[in-house]
């Protein structure tokens, strides 16, 4: 089980990693596309899209935990 746990741990790592990366792109995206780099709208999209991901394997940890 604790090899699932480090796993996991491993993803949510990853997926803070990546978000910064995606978040880096987009906006490098929108400024090259002329958009305006205050519009927080997008970043808002960005961060609810992996808060989604990030939710979910914060309960799969939490799942885990209650079956060890």
């Amino acid at each position: 089980m604790d090899h699932h746990l480090r796993e996991i741990a491993d993803c949510l790592d990853e997926v803070l990693r990546l978000q910064s990366r995606v978040m880096e792109l987009t906006e490098q995206v929108s400024e090259a596309a002329g958009m305006n780099p205050g519009d927080r709208t997008l970043r808002g999209k960005v961060t609810g899209l992996f808060f989604g991901v990030q939710a979910y394997l914060e309960e799969l940890n939490r799942l885990a935990k209650d079956t060890a």
